[in-house]
């Protein structure tokens, strides 16, 4: 069985997008929505600058990994973005060893035995 290598792509740092570079991300795709692929009419519509793929999954915050996108569709993908980093983590958690035991611990309260003060141990 071949040895496969895991990459941790960790959460990338988001930076304050300026008018110039909204600028850019608007002439890039032309003013279509790159969710949708519809035209933005950007007097009227709100639209943000959309990150492709999301940051909490790795993308990059710069121009090429970004869009625009109408606010109504941007908080649609932003749901599911949300909903896939956290299963991302959960699934990460799971997969080092740093989620809860399973395990009962002797004598705890789940547990049919109890330790008295004394020391001995007896049945519930």
């Amino acid at each position: 069985m071949a040895f496969v290598h895991l990459e941790d792509v960790g959460t990338t740092a988001r930076r304050k997008l300026t008018p110039h570079g909204r600028l850019k991300v608007w002439e890039a795709t032309g003013g279509r929505c790159v969710l949708c692929n519809k035209r933005i009419d950007g007097a009227r519509a709100r639209w943000i600058a959309e990150h492709i793929r999301p940051l909490e999954l790795g993308g990059r915050d710069e121009l090429s990994n970004m869009g625009p996108a109408h606010a109504a569709c941007a908080l649609v993908k932003t749901k599911d973005d949300h909903r896939r980093a956290g299963k991302a983590k959960r699934q990460k958690i799971r997969y080092i060893g740093a989620d809860a035991s399973k395990r009962q611990l002797p004598c705890g309260k789940s547990s049919r035995w109890k330790r008295k003060i004394s020391g001995e141990i007896i049945e519930r």
